[in-house]
């Protein structure tokens, strides 16, 4: 009598042959796919932003009698190599040594090519002073002229930092993008 069951001459060779198609095709595909950073930015012509902090104030410890709420005038400069529009604003977050002090937001704004636009922020804290260990780092880095703020914000598709001096003396600090890999000697590279 003869078998009823179907002999598998093969070793399953077509698909192991083509799953190796399809994955290879979907590696090469993903490999030649424009970035996102391509895709924003299409004439390779970057954002550039700056931070200035224009003033401060509430920078007590957290137990002290006078304690207030820390907060930061900042202005933002953004200037655009390309055109972009940005009609909710962006949120900002400054911190120290990691520890975030006062959130803010941008008013909304609508940047053309090579336009440069100059914005003021109110950073403020819904909590109540700093930290003691925190302040008494801040204390020793200011005396030391050593004490940086960072300031954080999204704008487009990159997220800006800037890391400000806290001298008390208003100067222009440069942003750097997350998306670019910064190096020791303070320059960036992609």
């Amino acid at each position: 009598m003869a078998s009823t069951h179907k002999k598998d001459d093969g070793c399953g060779c077509f698909s192991w042959m083509l799953a190796t198609i399809l994955y290879n095709g979907f590696f090469i595909l993903l490999t030649l796919l424009p970035s996102m950073r391509l895709l924003a930015y299409p004439d390779e012509k970057t954002t550039t932003c700056s931070v200035e902090l224009a003033g401060f104030q509430g920078l007590q410890p957290a137990l002290s009698s006078e304690v207030t709420s820390p907060a930061f005038d900042l202005i933002v400069r953004v200037t655009n190599g390309h055109t972009f529009s940005l009609r909710h604003g962006c949120d900002i977050v400054v911190s120290y040594a990691g520890v975030p002090l006062a959130h803010g937001r941008t008013p909304s704004f609508e940047l053309g090519d090579k336009d440069v636009l100059a914005l003021p922020v109110r950073a403020t804290s819904a909590g109540v002073g700093i930290p003691g260990d925190l302040f008494r780092l801040m204390t020793d880095e200011r005396r030391w002229g050593v004490a940086q703020l960072q300031v954080e914000f999204g704008l487009a598709w990159d997220t800006f930092v800037c890391d400000v001096e806290l001298d008390g003396h208003p100067r222009v600090s440069e942003c750097y993008s997350r998306s670019y890999v910064r190096r020791t000697d303070g320059t960036a590279d992609k």
